[in-house]
């Protein structure tokens, strides 16, 4: 009755988990849940398993950056005019990233530059509003498996809304992974 809503009194609420996995990561969580006292062990398991835990609140956010995130792929449009379109609409930055533009804004820019973008019929694969790291670790390939999991059981989980880490696997370190 609670997921019709004929159910009354299922209040749901948002709520940040913070912690550390496998290698000293930095993980922030964004939840959605009508009841902190079932999603707090289930996350804080979830992390523990993988050989990370839980923090208090606060404990690594100072670490991450709120920033609208459009992605474009390289065979949409050119470097330079994406550069100078998004530039002009209010974006920060922005990169390149394998076969990927990145296109970096603040929350407050951010529907000027997708509005921009989209006004000149350049296609996007992604467009939304992220928590951004402002450094990286990076992960051999014994502890990428593990922060791999980890990451992949949060994002399965029914209330976890969105999972942001400020890891990074080397190239040598992702073929070994890819190789099993």
């Amino acid at each position: 009755k609670k997921g019709t809503g004929e159910l009354e009194g299922g209040q749901l609420e948002e709520v940040a988990y913070e912690g550390y996995g496998a290698g000293g990561v930095a993980v922030l969580c964004e939840i959605l849940t009508d009841n902190r006292n079932r999603t707090a062990p289930e996350v804080r398991k979830i992390f523990e398993v993988a050989g990370g835990k839980l923090g208090a609140t606060g404990c690594v956010a100072w670490m991450f950056q709120r920033k609208g995130v459009v992605l474009i792929d390289a065979d949409k449009t050119d470097e330079e005019t994406l550069m100078e379109l998004a530039i002009e609409a209010g974006a920060e930055d922005v990169k390149t990233d394998g076969d990927q533009f990145e296109v970096i804004a603040s929350p407050d820019n951010f529907s000027d530059v997708q509005q921009a973008i989209e006004e000149s019929e350049i296609a996007t694969e992604s467009s939304n509003i992220a928590w951004l790291p402002d450094d990286t670790v990076d992960l051999d390939a014994d502890t990428a498996r593990k922060v791999l999991k980890m990451m992949d059981q949060l994002d399965d989980h029914d209330d976890v809304q969105s999972v942001a880490a400020n890891f990074n696997i080397p190239d040598e370190a992702m073929a070994e992974i890819e190789a099993e």
